[in-house]
């Protein structure tokens, strides 16, 4: 049971109010303006006291003869949005582009209380009006992703008033009470051609033809009547400069002057990271990315705030970690995954023979992984972190708007009773059969949610080696920190400790020397890689093979390779290298030597490794028995040989963590406040194995910065392979996906490398 100390509340609300110099009252809200570009795209956004939108126009740059251009907006309000494609009329030589007048974005107000955004387009060449969708992002994406397929349910309609300057096409939300029109009105040198549908049911022809020999330019305007959402300026998320010396006490772990040059830029918004960040928070909660996640996730919002919580602002990480609480679960304790809102709400009602609900938000729970994360990050903030002294009472005694207001405690007392169900079984008798699986009929239950992420494999290497061991202690030691009930510290302590002990085993893989050799090579044949790489430090040499000081042959394996597998099944592992070591590294304490023998192997070169000179790859076949999985983690699969940014900064975070706490020479200054244990792990006294650790960071840390930072805070990316120079350059996901799916321009998590002290060099000066 959860432990509401009112009297406890009260002071820390007074201590709240008497803090202004570090923890300042919302400001009002600022406008946005940004530009990115990624993916082949131009990504606009825009955020004021009207509205807040995303607008995508194809990148002029990348344009060739021919081919389709895109125009997308999308909204955090409902998750709502649009996609057109715009074709060129005649076949040409010429290139075809389709942009956005510089200067011409703004906000703009209609009729029934309709917001949205305006701008001027501008065609190159006559053009005619391709698929347009309307309604909920998620069904953009089910058409961008799903190979041009569109339920008809989704279907616009053409305004009964069109002529050769103005035509409206709108489309009523499916429970009938929100509509959005996307309008257009001829400019300079243009005239559409509009041709209504026979049927009514087919979509009408529009053309947008030129005048004369010159660009022509179209006005345009999207509006909307969901209600917009109240955003978090960058003021009002992050912690004033001047925080450093109220925060950094002897013993948190947080060195000051990493703290000052993590914050510097943030407050004000002069950082222009800073103000993508903001774009995606809100006060009721924070968004994954846009365009593609430009809503709630339970997952992406507890990462994002493990490592951002030392920058942010109290009410900023409590407005995240409500929405996380708020959503709980309030029959079995299990955490949202996505929550479902808008038109696109109503779609899965219907599907789910709800319709009755109408647009009544949807909360997905099937991630068996979010389940476990909620617990780790609360204890670290109600523990660890300055922001959250003496607030445990006064956020837990809030209620849930949509658990008919069931207190934030009574929540959290369900999902730790969730937690204890999850892991019992494995607690009291350690078997393969009773660790963590995926729920029955469902093929994804943690981050590597495609179907193939995981290899097929239904129990996760994170889901039972890093989060559940971590969220028993997390259990113990909010218990005895008197913030729940303190009961339940001994039994928390009983379970992790099998957990810790037992659970790594079932995905420790061993192969030996020779099998090893043969894998890697046979492995670079397959994958379109050369021999080169298996040279001394692989992409991350800073010559070429011909003048590298390194033997005329690869380097061989000398002992047999230690790996953790990917997954597993009842009887057998998923023999695939990956990242997911770094969950265990951040959110544990007690860190066995063979899983950190596991991290020295992850942070090889590639193939040996997960290490390229553009990053560190999420997922590594090279050492499988099963050739099927060079094909299944291709660098076209979205969890397959691709580096997620996210994924690096866990990894980052993760390992000077655990170095941190050996101390000397092999620590580094951190921003975020991890306590170090009593006494520094047992590990730390075999020396190899330390060195073995800190090469590894180094290494880390220089394929971390292969790439600039607009590659860096995008979602993720692939690769291309140079055979001659041999060396690994950036590709966006999109043009090598065959199903569509490409990368968010600016993904929430992937911005938590703001918090990150670059261990290469000075805290003070050195900054990713």
């Amino acid at each position: 049971m959860v432990v509401i100390n009112k009297t406890a509340a009260v002071a820390a609300t007074t201590a709240l109010l008497s803090a202004s110099s570090v923890f300042a009252s919302t400001p009002a809200a600022e406008d946005l303006r940004l530009q990115v570009t990624a993916e082949g795209n131009i990504n606009y956004f825009l955020r004021d006291e009207t509205t807040a939108a995303q607008v995508l126009f194809t990148d002029t740059k990348n344009a060739t003869s021919g081919g389709i251009r895109r125009f997308l907006t999308a909204f955090p309000a409902g998750n709502s949005g649009q996609v057109t494609y715009f074709h060129p009329l005649n076949a040409t030589s010429d290139v075809f582009t389709v942009s956005l007048v510089n200067g011409t974005l703004q906000s703009v107000t209609g009729d029934h209380e309709k917001v949205g955004v305006k701008g001027s387009m501008e065609f190159s060449k006559d053009s005619k009006m391709g698929v347009t969708v309307m309604g909920g992002t998620r069904a953009v994406r089910d058409y961008v992703e799903g190979r041009g397929v569109m339920h008809e349910i989704f279907n616009y309609t053409l305004s009964p008033v069109f002529n050769e300057s103005y035509f409206q096409l709108n489309r009523k939300w499916i429970n009938s009470s929100k509509t959005m029109d996307l309008t257009f009105h001829a400019g300079d040198n243009l005239r559409f051609a509009v041709t209504p549908s026979s049927n009514g049911y087919t979509p009408p022809t529009i053309e947008f033809l030129r005048k004369g020999s010159g660009p022509g330019y179209a006005n345009w305007s999207v509006l909307l009547n969901e209600t917009s959402l109240t955003g978090l300026p960058t003021p009002g998320l992050f912690l004033a400069e001047n925080a450093t010396s109220a925060y950094t006490v002897k013993g948190s772990g947080s060195d000051p002057k990493a703290l000052a040059n993590a914050l510097r830029g943030l407050n004000n918004g002069t950082n222009p990271i800073a103000k993508q960040i903001s774009f995606l928070t809100y006060a009721d909660k924070f968004t994954a990315g846009g365009f593609r996640f430009l809503t709630y996730f339970g997952r992406d919002t507890l990462f994002s705030l493990r490592l951002l919580m030392p920058l942010l602002q109290t009410e900023a990480i409590e407005s995240a970690l409500g929405s996380v609480i708020a959503r709980t679960n309030p029959i079995d304790g299990g955490l949202c995954h996505e929550e479902t809102i808008g038109d696109y709400a109503s779609f899965v009602n219907i599907n789910n023979k709800e319709a009755y609900k109408g647009d009544e938000a949807n909360f997905d729970y099937k991630m068996v992984d979010t389940d476990m994360l909620l617990l780790p990050v609360l204890s670290h903030y109600f523990l660890e972190l300055p922001q959250g002294k003496n607030r445990a009472a006064v956020l837990l005694n809030k209620t849930s708007e949509f658990a008919n207001g069931t207190t934030y405690a009574k929540l959290l007392d369900h999902n730790i009773q969730r937690v204890f169900n999850l892991t019992a079984a494995f607690a009291k008798n350690p078997v393969a059969g009773n660790l963590i699986a995926f729920k029955e009929g469902i093929p994804v239950g943690n981050w590597r949610d495609s179907n193939a992420g995981n290899g097929w494999g239904a129990i996760a290497f994170d889901n039972n080696v890093a989060y559940a061991p971590a969220c028993l202690r997390a259990i113990q030691a909010l218990s005895e920190a008197g913030i729940i009930d303190r009961s339940l510290a001994t039994k928390a302590s009983t379970y992790a400790s099998v957990w810790e002990s037992k659970a790594e085993a079932f995905f420790k893989m061993i192969v030996d020397s020779k099998t090893s050799q043969q894998r890697l090579n046979n492995f670079v044949k397959a994958a379109n890689l050369t021999e080169g790489l298996l040279y001394g430090e692989g992409s991350l040499n800073s010559t070429s093979t011909t003048t590298r000081k390194y033997p005329a042959t690869p380097k061989k394996q000398k002992s047999d390779t230690t790996f953790y597998s990917i997954s597993r099944n009842s009887h057998s592992q998923i023999p695939v290298l990956n990242s997911d070591l770094g969950f265990a590294l951040l959110l544990r304490t007690q860190i066995s030597p063979d899983l950190l023998r596991g991290v020295v192997t992850a942070l090889q070169p590639y193939p040996r490794g997960l290490l390229t000179n553009i990053g560190m790859l999420i997922a590594n076949p090279a050492y499988s028995s099963n050739t099927s999985h060079i094909s299944e983690f291709s660098p076209a699969a979205y969890h397959g040989t691709v580096v997620w940014s996210f994924q690096q900064a866990i990894m980052a975070a993760g390992i000077q963590r655990q170095l941190n706490f050996c101390g000397g020479s092999v620590a580094s200054p951190q921003v975020d406040f991890n306590k170090s244990p009593s006494k520094p792990p047992v590990w730390c006294k075999d020396k190899q194995l330390v060195a073995d650790l800190k090469d590894g960071q180094m290494r880390l840390w220089k394929a971390i910065k292969g790439v600039g930072e607009e590659t860096l805070f995008s979602e993720l990316w692939s690769y291309t392979y140079d055979q001659i120079k041999q060396r690994f350059g950036v590709i966006g996901l999109g043009a090598l996906a065959p199903e569509g799916t490409e990368a968010d321009a600016i993904q929430l998590w992937s911005f938590t490398f703001l918090a990150l002290a670059d261990p290469t060099g000075d805290a003070a000066t050195v900054r990713v």
